[in-house]
C-alpha cells in the first residue's frame, strides 16, 4: 500500500491529475497546506486521515491517520481517497488495468476542470469536452460502471450526477454536493 500511495501521489501531483488541472500554486507552508486539505472532506473524515504532500519528487506524510483515508492536494485541488480509490487512481495514472474494487473520493472544494472524455487530457481543447464540477464526491470501480440511469454523455451537466470518462476502463460516477 505504501508503494501505491507514493506512486499515486507522485503521479497525481507531477503528471497533473485530470480532476485537478491547474497550474501549481506558489509553495505554501505545511500549516497552510493542511488548512487547504481539510476542505476536501467532512471534518470527521479529515480529522483522522493521513495527510500527504509531494515536495519535489518525495512524498511526505504530514499527519499519520487512523481511519485509512488519505488526503492531499493535487495541483491546488484538495481531495481525500479511501484505499480502494487510491488503487483506482494508481491504475489510472499508470495506464494499468482498472481495479475491481469500489472506491470513494471526496472533493468538496471542487475541481478546476478536466476532459470528460479523455482520462489523460491535460489541457482544455475544443474537442475534449472540458467540464468543471464544483463540490462533489466520486464513486470509482465496478459499482460505478454498473449503476444505470446516469448520463454517459460527453457534454454532461456538472450540476447533476454524471458518468465521467464513459466507455473507458476508468469510467466513474461524479456526484455534485452542496
Amino acid at each position: 500500500m505504501r508503494m501505491i500511495l507514493a506512486t499515486t501521489c507522485a503521479f497525481i501531483t507531477v503528471a497533473g491529475a485530470a480532476h485537478a488541472q491547474q497550474s501549481p500554486s506558489a509553495p505554501v507552508s505545511d500549516q497552510d497546506y493542511m488548512k487547504r486539505v481539510i476542505t476536501a472532506a467532512p471534518p470527521q473524515i479529515v480529522a483522522d486521515a493521513t495527510v500527504v504532500r509531494m515536495k519535489g519528487s518525495t512524498m511526505e506524510t504530514l499527519k499519520k491517520g487512523t481511519n485509512q483515508w488519505t488526503c492531499m492536494e493535487a495541483n491546488g485541488v484538495p481531495m481525500c481517497m479511501d484505499p480502494n480509490a487510491m488503487e483506482w487512481a494508481h491504475a489510472w495514472q499508470t495506464h494499468a488495468a482498472a481495479t475491481d474494487k469500489n472506491g470513494f473520493i471526496y472533493m468538496l472544494a471542487g475541481d478546476t476542470g478536466a476532459s470528460n472524455t479523455d482520462p489523460y487530457a491535460t489541457a482544455k481543447t475544443a474537442d475534449n469536452h472540458w467540464i468543471q464540477t464544483g463540490s462533489h464526491v466520486m464513486i470509482v470501480g465496478p459499482a460505478a460502471q454498473a449503476m444505470a440511469g446516469y448520463p454517459k454523455t460527453a457534454d454532461a451537466d456538472p450540476t447533476k450526477p454524471y458518468v465521467m470518462w464513459p466507455g473507458s476502463p476508468y469510467e466513474h460516477l461524479m456526484i455534485p454536493v452542496k
